[in-house]
């Protein structure tokens, strides 16, 4: 996805998480998040906000991050991570050379795509905590499938994950992947018929895999346990 539309997208997203925490009671439960409230939800998107920006600008990963939101208005605190952070995303500057850790990706606009989807989805639980969410953005949302299966999936596969080997299809407007699990390994672009086949808007399919959606959103065909195989080792690798 082209880095400008990104950094469009992280910016608007990030205000549009400020504006729904703002409308909800700080304790109010966020729905796919058991156990988190909307506080803890804007201090943990506010600290990694600021965990990246100090990843950048000192070009290497900090020894921990200190989460210390303004008591009186943690959502004004948060908003000045985010400017902080959209700060040091120039998308002018993504590919200028920085420590990440993705092993084929060592670029600024590896940051800013990691965190446009991050405040994304994090902004669809703040909505939720309110009542109702916006879909995510097509382009952003086609982008994020890929980033799951590509990034989580090739760098993150749980050790223990259920690993059949039948193929799954995910189809969404323009774009489609198929995926196989093995015991270690993630097969990409396997030949042959695919066991399921998953499709949806793009919204509705990445949200599924990130635990925002159920399957009702989607249109699964085949192997259903090979399909929900794949979704619980996205949740393992995406923890």
């Amino acid at each position: 996805m082209d880095p400008f539309a990104l950094a469009r997208a992280l910016r608007v997203e990030a205000e549009a998480l400020a504006v729904a925490a703002d409308l909800a009671p700080p304790d109010r439960p966020v729905p796919a998040c058991p156990g988190m409230t909307v506080g803890d939800l804007i201090t943990h998107v506010g600290s990694i906000h600021r965990m990246v920006t100090r990843w950048v600008t000192d070009g290497a990963r900090p020894a921990g991050w200190t989460s210390h939101p303004d008591p009186a208005d943690p959502v004004a605190w948060y908003r000045d991570g985010a400017a902080a952070l959209t700060a040091v995303l120039d998308p002018a500057r993504a590919a200028t050379v920085t420590a990440t850790w993705c092993p084929w990706d060592q670029t600024l606009g590896f940051w800013l795509r990691r965190m446009t989807h991050e405040t994304a989805v994090h902004r669809v639980d703040a909505e939720a905590a309110t009542g109702g969410a916006s879909p995510l953005d097509e382009d952003v949302a086609a982008d994020g499938v890929d980033e799951v299966l590509r990034l989580w999936l090739g760098t993150h596969l749980p050790p223990r994950a259920h690993t059949s080997g039948r193929p799954v299809t995910l189809r969404v407007p323009g774009r489609s992947w198929t995926v196989a699990l093995h015991e270690g390994i993630v097969d990409y672009g396997p030949r042959g018929d695919a066991a399921a086949v998953v499709s949806g808007s793009a919204s509705a399919v990445d949200l599924w895999l990130w635990g925002r959606a159920g399957e009702e959103h989607l249109s699964v065909e085949g192997d259903v346990t090979a399909v929900r195989a794949l979704r619980a080792a996205v949740a393992g690798a995406t923890g």
